[in-house]
């Protein structure tokens, strides 16, 4: 992917759309894959993991990606309202059910997966509290960087626990679809929650090096997981995944 700077973004119109170069991070792959299913060209910005990115913060107050300009509207860093975004300028089928319950339950599934607390935020404390993670980072930018993302002391306590729920739950309404002829989480057809599901899915298990370019300590990180997450991988779960890449969010990708 060819990023532009913040300065070369900052004189541009249209959709800028800063994110981790070179990281999968799901909050960043999500954000992508919801403009690209609806079909809104952007400019992929840089921002470096870790790093202070004075610029993007002076132009839209955020350190962290993604972050979402559309021209002079203000800066959107929120996976909800970044989909929100993806819809408006979108075109195509809605992400959002038509049914209102329905909405409600996709929306809430993505919240489980991309909300404070959730399965990314929870599955993150456990990837760099231990394991490869933390032989590759450096300790002190490592505590900088979990201290920004609202770890405290005690945090992690339940972390796998949540994680394991979440997915165990997910696994559980993919069945339910199925059994009910459907190939989606939610009603007939793709919503939100599918994306995100997809996308946040590498957290416990990459996609392969012809499916996903990353730098292989990065694949490890993703790709290290207990005895007892492992174990909550129902076959669904990565059945599903590849299903939503493959048909609509497009492979090979590239972070």
């Amino acid at each position: 992917m060819e990023y532009v700077s913040v300065a070369e973004a900052r004189n541009m119109s249209g959709l800028r759309l800063a994110l981790s170069a070179g990281t999968p991070g799901p909050w960043s792959i999500s954000a992508r894959a919801m403009f690209d299913i609806k079909k809104v060209p952007y400019a992929p910005v840089l921002q470096v993991v870790m790093d202070p990115n004075m610029e993007l913060v002076e132009w839209t107050g955020r350190r962290n990606a993604p972050v979402a300009v559309y021209n002079d509207e203000p800066a959107e860093d929120g996976w909800l309202e970044i989909t929100n975004m993806a819809e408006r300028l979108g075109s195509g089928p809605s992400l959002f059910p038509d049914d209102p319950l329905d909405r409600a339950l996709a929306v809430g599934l993505s919240a489980e997966l991309c909300g404070h607390g959730g399965f990314a935020w929870s599955r993150r404390l456990t990837m760099t509290s231990s394991g490869p993670a933390l032989q590759a980072g450096k300790a002190a930018g490592r505590q900088s960087m979990m201290a920004q993302y609202g770890a405290r002391p005690g945090a992690g306590d339940g972390a796998e626990d949540r994680c394991i729920g979440i997915l165990k739950a997910f696994a559980a309404q993919l069945h339910r679809q199925h059994d009910a002829g459907r190939d989606y989480l939610v009603g007939d057809r793709l919503s939100l929650a599918d994306v995100h599901w997809a996308c946040f899915s590498q957290l416990v298990g990459a996609l392969g090096p012809k499916d996903f370019t990353m730098p292989d300590q990065m694949r490890a990180i993703y790709s290290s997981v207990s005895d007892r997450l492992a174990a909550a991988l129902d076959p669904i779960l990565m059945e599903h995944r590849m299903r939503i890449f493959r048909e609509y969010i497009g492979l090979p990708m590239e972070c």
